[in-house]
């Protein structure tokens, strides 16, 4: 038999679970009565299926029609002419402005060929051989001795 204050009593044990049964049926309820979140679906959930973000749009949602079905049949959400309105011609307007946006990030590729880019070279090349050449032959001679330096004293 069970201690007098024993937890493990028949009756602390069948009231106990009693009241966790009742709290899970109000949770069970409760979801069944509110939307799914997109926290509570997953991140990659249908939109028209979650309820949207506290932070979300309530008139571009409605215009876009992104807008799970109403838990109630009754809704107060409207969205007016010309809020409907606004948000069309902002959409004209950010379409615009993307079209802008793409057409002024363009670059111009630089399309050489193979055969350009090795003429290229070879031109460098020359010019390079050249100026060596015309030095050996008409620049300044370097004397090729370990007679002296001019670096820190000067000594001969």
């Amino acid at each position: 038999m069970a201690g007098k204050n024993n937890i493990n009593k028949p009756k602390i044990k069948l009231n106990a679970n009693s009241h966790a049964k009742h709290l899970g049926s109000k949770r069970a309820a409760r979801a069944r009565s509110n939307a799914s979140t997109r926290s509570s679906l997953g991140r990659y959930a249908d939109k028209a299926t979650t309820a949207p973000r506290p932070t979300d749009s309530v008139a571009l949602a409605l215009y876009t029609g992104e807008t799970p079905g109403p838990v109630n049949t009754m809704t107060n959400v409207t969205l007016s002419k010309k809020r409907a309105k606004k948000i069309a011609r902002n959409q004209k307007y950010f379409a615009a402005n993307i079209k802008t946006k793409s057409d002024d990030v363009t670059m111009e590729i630089d399309n050489e060929t193979v055969e350009e880019k090795q003429s290229k070279l070879d031109q460098i090349k020359k010019a390079l051989w050249s100026v060596i050449e015309n030095h050996s032959k008409n620049g300044y001679s370097v004397v090729a001795d370990a007679e002296g330096t001019t670096l820190g004293v000067q000594s001969f």
